[in-house]
C-alpha cells in the first residue's frame, strides 16, 4: 500500500472512532434496526423506506452496494434465519412457526424451505440437533 492510500485509510477508521458515520451506513444501521424490530409482520420494502425517510430505490442501492442484496432479499434472509433458529432451539411445531414468522400458510413455509435448504423444516430440525433423518440414510443400513 502506498503511502497516500495509507493516510486516506487511516482519516477513514479516524471517522469512524470519532462516530463519524457516514450516511449510507447509517441509513443501512436504521434499516437493520428497523428489520429486527419489524421482521415478523412487515412483508413491504416500502416500509422501511418510507420510515427511513429515503426512496426504496435508494435504501435498495445502499444494501445492494455494502450487503451484497436488495432490501426484500435482506428481509427474507432475516426470516430464513429466525426460521433456522426456532426449528433448531424451540420445540415449536412448522405450523407454529410459519405463524410466528407472519406467515398464513405451512404449506408454502415448507416449500420454501426446501428450495433453501434442500431439506424440509424437520429435517432440518433433526440435521441441527445431530439426529440423522431416516431420508437421508434411505436404504442404507450398517
Amino acid at each position: 500500500m502506498h503511502n497516500t492510500e495509507l493516510n486516506t485509510l487511516s482519516n477513514k477508521i479516524s471517522l469512524f472512532q470519532q462516530g463519524n458515520i457516514p450516511a449510507d451506513l447509517r441509513t443501512l444501521q436504521s434499516f437493520q434496526s428497523l428489520l429486527e424490530e419489524h421482521f415478523r409482520e412487515v412483508r413491504s420494502p416500502a416500509f422501511f423506506s418510507e420510515r427511513i425517510g429515503v426512496s426504496l430505490l435508494r435504501l435498495n442501492k445502499i444494501a445492494q452496494c455494502h450487503l451484497g442484496m436488495t432490501v426484500y432479499e435482506v428481509m427474507q434472509n432475516r426470516l430464513h434465519l429466525e426460521a433456522l433458529k426456532l426449528l433448531r432451539f424451540t420445540c415449536l411445531s412448522v405450523k407454529e412457526i410459519t405463524y410466528e414468522l407472519g406467515m398464513d400458510r405451512p404449506s408454502y413455509f415448507c416449500r420454501h424451505f426446501r428450495r433453501l435448504m434442500g431439506m424440509s423444516p424437520l429435517e432440518y430440525r433433526e440435521w441441527s440437533r445431530g439426529q440423522i433423518p431416516a431420508s437421508v440414510l434411505g436404504d442404507f443400513r450398517y
